[in-house]
């Protein structure tokens, strides 16, 4: 039996290349948060937008800057060559997310393929690793938790490979790694508690190299405040005003509350989401001495106890999973003799060709959809340029936009102000369209086709921000 198979090159070629479009055609963000926190953070420190648009977490001073120092240095980079295009510094951002992610990726299948015992099990660890749709999605995120994630990730793993032959300055290293993925997001500490706890008690790895990995994590905090510091221009200790405002004062639950079950809904990421809770579960229990138990436990205990909940949050297990539901199979097997019927065979099946769907679906969808509005302004609208919404809807984003943009909100899109020496554009929703009608104007952008109104059930158009744009008026030379 090959109980170490290597991961085949053409794995590693092909997910390179869907990586890399999956970067390019993912425009926007996510969550909010991946544009707010991030790169309005750096927008503010390459003089692109005032601080009196920032988020109440800039005043608070709760977030850390060390991502957003990243784009704001690219952005400097790039502009001692060429005018820097927005767009093309957040795909840099993604390709860097991707790149990292297939490191942290590799690097786990390597630690941990061979507790694999069949090469069956080792290629679909291999495969779902790389190829799930949701390791693809979230891996090019350049957000707190995808780039937490897998700075942990590579530091875990690198803590089985250098086992053999430890040295104080390689575990001070390792060390300052899982460190940054704290600084990079706080609730990562759930899993580095819970990694410590095991070297200390279940590993019993000696003082000095434990305290050494200590030594690393505590000079990645260190250097996290002066990043800090750089941008908030205070000496100001993130993590502890982050838990002060969203813990003690109740800032996150001022956003929901929600019941531990809420996170069941995980179940509804197909086609593996049923298996993650199941797998996760079943695999702590029947594990409990092993690393990857000790970390998921913590962190997901954690999650549970604080009122706030999404969905993201959980998105750093996600590379645990394929390894934690192919063991679990493999403990069943070897438990219980329990095997793979033929349904459930051609039900595996089925669910690999619909994850590859998936896959080639979020290779070509941008993240945002209103993104595309804010491309088209960047791209056709150099000058001066006036642009009139009813309905801003998150079309504004500093990062993105010409200086020289003017966000004009009106209350009546028949009395709009063009003035002669700019661009006069407006948006209009939708339902605001059909409710004051389509303006004399060029239509250059639509999210409206007039087949999406027959799908208008439960009036779901009001609370969505699909656009027109018009242009009333151009200056620009064509």
């Amino acid at each position: 039996m090959k109980n170490n198979m290597p991961i085949k090159p053409k794995y590693i070629y092909i997910a390179v290349v869907v990586y890399l479009i999956t970067a390019f055609f993912s425009l926007g963000h996510l969550h909010p948060d991946e544009y707010y926190q991030i790169l309005e953070f750096a927008a503010y420190k390459l003089n692109l937008n005032s601080p009196h648009g920032l988020t109440w977490e800039f005043y608070d001073q709760i977030r850390p800057a060390f991502q957003a120092w990243i784009v704001v240095y690219l952005y400097k980079l790039i502009a001692l060559i060429s005018e820097p295009n927005p767009f093309f510094v957040t795909f840099l951002t993604r390709a860097f997310s991707g790149a990292l992610s297939l490191i942290a990726i590799i690097l786990f299948i390597n630690t941990f393929k061979v507790e694999l015992k069949s090469p069956s099990k080792q290629q679909w660890f291999m495969l779902l690793s790389i190829f799930s749709w949701l390791a693809v999605f979230n891996g090019i995120r350049y957000s707190s938790e995808n780039i937490s994630a897998k700075l942990f990730l590579i530091g875990f793993c690198l803590l089985f490979q250098t086992e053999s032959r430890k040295n104080l300055l390689t575990l001070i290293a390792i060390g300052f790694l899982i460190g940054m993925s704290f600084v990079a997001r706080f609730q990562t500490g759930f899993m580095i508690v819970g990694l410590m706890a095991w070297l200390i008690f279940i590993k019993r790895m000696c003082p000095i190299y434990w305290l050494s990995i200590l030594i690393g994590i505590f000079l990645a905090i260190g250097a996290g405040v002066v990043v800090d510091h750089w941008f908030y221009g205070d000496w100001v200790f993130t993590p502890w005003r982050y838990f002060a405002a969203n813990i003690l004062q109740g800032k996150a639950a001022s956003f929901s509350v929600d019941p531990w079950y809420m996170y069941l809904s995980i179940a509804g990421l197909v086609p593996y989401g049923p298996l993650y809770i199941l797998a996760a579960l079943y695999f702590i229990i029947m594990r409990p001495k092993h690393a990857i138990s000790w970390v998921m436990a913590p962190f997901i205990i954690g999650h549970l106890l604080v009122g706030h909940k999404e969905l993201r949050f959980l998105t750093p297990l996600l590379s645990f999973m394929p390894f934690v539901i192919l063991d679990s199979l493999q403990i069943l097997q070897e438990k219980y003799n329990w095997q793979l019927g033929s349904k459930l065979r051609k039900l595996n099946t089925f669910a690999w060709r619909f994850n590859l769907f998936g896959v080639l679906v979020v290779m070509f969808f941008p993240s945002a959809m209103q993104i595309r509005i804010n491309e088209l302004m960047y791209k056709h609208y150099q000058q001066p340029t006036a642009f009139n919404y009813l309905t801003e809807g998150g079309n504004i984003l500093d990062f993105y936009k010409h200086l020289n943009l003017r966000p004009v909100p009106i209350n009546n899109p028949a009395k709009v102000d063009c003035k002669d020496n700019e661009n006069c554009l407006i948006a209009l929703t939708c339902q605001e369209t059909v409710k004051y009608g389509a303006p004399q104007g060029k239509l250059i952008f639509s999210d409206c086709p007039s087949w999406i109104f027959k799908l208008d059930f439960n009036g779901w158009l009001e609370r969505t921000a699909l656009y027109n744009i018009y242009e009333l008026r151009t200056i620009e030379s064509h």
